[in-house]
């Protein structure tokens, strides 16, 4: 059984217009926004590779032919499931007066968004998606590159300040975060905390002496104190170049 919700405004004795039931047999319909956050939701728990028509329809319980009605094709579906990732980002304002601590919360949030969705980046760019379609990540865009033009950016070191703090926060959540929150199989958990990691010293003798000088000297520090660190270089950079 299921349920039907009438127009609330219907005049006395009109007709009810129906409306697509948001439950059968006591399971929630599909929409097109539902399939994409399942979508999102199978990724964080499995392999890019593994998202498919049939993969996500097994994992909703229902037929492939039942998405179909929603998404043309995996990559519709992956474009869906981009849209609903960049609606969600919901930044915190940015103050020009205290910018440096206001940028830097910034960042972070964008880190934890990306974070709750792995792989959702690369994957869109593997299939040729763009990650900047939905109304809501272009303003948010936009407003990061007004925010740089109100610390004294010129709109060219603006624009590209902006694309800059986007590709670090993108660039460590999928090359260093991901690691560590979703390990890939055969990956030895000593490996994060080696330093520099294993593969960088894959030399012998008198080879890479300051790599080996780092791993006699060096301890291993947080994927949170990497990030910070990250940030440290961006906001000098930045500071150097505002003229305001």
């Amino acid at each position: 059984m299921h349920s039907e919700i009438p127009e609330p405004d219907s005049p006395p004795g009109a007709p009810r217009p129906r409306r697509r039931p948001t439950h059968r047999k006591g399971r929630a319909t599909l929409t097109r926004e539902g399939v994409g956050q399942a979508a999102l939701e199978f990724l964080g728990g499995h392999g890019a590779a593994e998202l498919t028509m049939r993969s996500l329809a097994d994992e909703l319980g229902v037929s492939p032919r039942a998405l179909y009605n929603y998404v043309e094709d995996r990559r519709d579906l992956i474009t869906v499931a981009a849209e609903v990732f960049e609606a969600r980002w919901q930044p915190p304002g940015l103050d020009a007066g205290q910018w440096r601590a206001s940028l830097r919360a910034y960042l972070r949030d964008l880190r934890a968004h990306y974070r709750r969705h792995p792989g959702m980046t690369t994957l869109a760019l593997g299939e040729n998606i763009t990650m900047a379609r939905h109304p809501a990540m272009l303003r948010n865009v936009d407003g990061l590159i007004g925010f740089f033009v109100e610390v004294g950016l010129p709109l060219r070191d603006a624009y590209l300040a902006c694309m800059e703090a986007i590709r670090l926060v993108v660039g460590f959540v999928e090359l260093q975060d991901r690691a560590y929150d979703r390990p890939p199989p055969g990956l030895d958990p000593a490996d994060l905390d080696q330093v520099p990691p294993p593969w960088l010293l894959s030399g012998s003798g008198d080879e890479l002496p300051y790599l080996r000088r780092a791993g006699r000297e060096l301890a291993a520090e947080s994927p949170d104190a990497l990030f910070e660190f990250a940030v440290d270089v961006l906001l000098e950079g930045l500071a150097r170049r505002a003229v305001g």
